[in-house]
């Protein structure tokens, strides 16, 4: 399905089980966050001012900072690497970068922990001094006794999807930036 953004100035598409989480909470106006009503992932959108790292770093920079304000008791990159164009073909981003991060954290701050693998993209949009991040967690192996405990298990690859929310990418209204 396509998704409208921000009030329709990006869209992407996302799988049908997905749902916006602003029906269902509070929601902070630089994000867009969508939850799997068949699974416990989630994907963010997050519209933030361009951080003062070098392009080659931002990824690392990102997790980390996600890592941070997630808690994590562990927290590490599994892979990273530059997108291609042709991955965004529909955003003309100075750079774009992607990586598949892990974390050991706790859903609503709960005791029990869970392994959480973050697929996430970065793109950088120096022209309106902001990065976009765009990340989809993917929990995979869950505490018996967390509320998580009873999700189901998604059938699609969260790399499919991210890769799909990439190539379908688009910013309608520029004007979003300021």
């Amino acid at each position: 399905m396509q998704a409208q953004l921000y009030g329709g100035a990006m869209l992407c598409e996302l799988p049908r089980s997905f749902a916006d989480a602003s029906t269902l909470r509070e929601v902070p106006d630089h994000q867009e966050v969508w939850v799997d009503t068949g699974s416990d992932r989630s994907l963010m959108i997050e519209i933030l001012e361009r951080k003062d790292v070098a392009d080659e770093e931002a990824m690392q920079f990102f997790l980390s900072d996600l890592a941070a304000f997630n808690d994590a008791s562990e927290a590490s990159i599994l892979r990273s690497g530059p997108l291609a164009p042709e991955e965004v073909p529909h955003v003309p981003a100075a750079c774009a970068a992607k990586a598949v991060g892990e974390q050991i954290v706790a859903k609503f701050r709960e005791d029990r922990r869970n392994r959480v693998q973050i697929h996430a993209a970065v793109l950088r949009l120096p022209q309106v001094s902001t990065d976009l991040l765009i990340t989809l967690n993917d929990p995979v192996s869950i505490d018996p006794e967390s509320s998580s405990a009873d999700a189901p298990v998604p059938v699609e690859s969260a790399e499919a999807i991210l890769a799909a929310v990439l190539r379908s990418f688009r910013i309608a209204d520029w004007g979003l930036f300021g």
